[in-house]
């Protein structure tokens, strides 16, 4: 494989940094959302947290998720730290992979269904028992999310687990 050169490398590195500080920033503002949503007291209310919310998931975390995986590839593929070469590499792509999915499949489709709920039933969402439901696992995902992604960036910086043994 063609290896990248050191300007490039650092480009890469500042668009996978930056990446990275949004898509971790993002988490744990979905986390401490629902602080907010504490006070909310009309349907309108419930239907603008909701609308942020979904803006924050779908316009922002999930674009700087993609571009942290593609540039983590990008990475792996064309400079000397690979895929599996160092434990903490391995720990990042785990936890990369694991919370791309979750949230494609399963978190993002929910927080659309939730802001359909606030939009049609407005305050009365928070009686619906999905709606409910889907606020304890949206939060405890962000702060499950959070505490997975900053232990990626201590990684980063600390690199524990170096060469692993094959």
């Amino acid at each position: 494989m063609p290896q990248l050169s050191a300007s490039q490398q650092k480009l890469l590195k500042t668009i996978h940094l930056l990446a990275a500080g949004l898509w971790l920033s993002s988490v744990i503002i979905l986390m401490l959302l629902p602080l907010l949503s504490r006070g909310i007291t009309s349907g309108d209310e419930i239907y603008m947290y909701n609308r942020a919310y979904h803006f924050i998931d779908m316009l922002i975390l999930t674009p700087a998720a993609i571009v942290t995986f593609l540039t983590g590839l990008i990475y792996s593929l064309f400079t000397q730290w690979g895929f599996v070469r160092h434990g903490w590499i391995i720990y990042k792509w785990i936890i990369t992979l694991l919370i791309i999915i979750t949230g494609t499949f399963y978190l993002g489709p929910m927080v659309t269904k939730l802001l359909a709920i606030a939009d049609a039933k407005r305050i009365v969402a928070l009686q619906d028992s999905y709606y409910i439901q889907g606020e304890v696992i949206g939060l405890s995902a962000a702060i499950i999310n959070s505490l997975l992604l900053i232990v990626a960036v201590l990684f980063s910086v600390y690199k524990p687990w170096k060469n692993v043994k094959r």
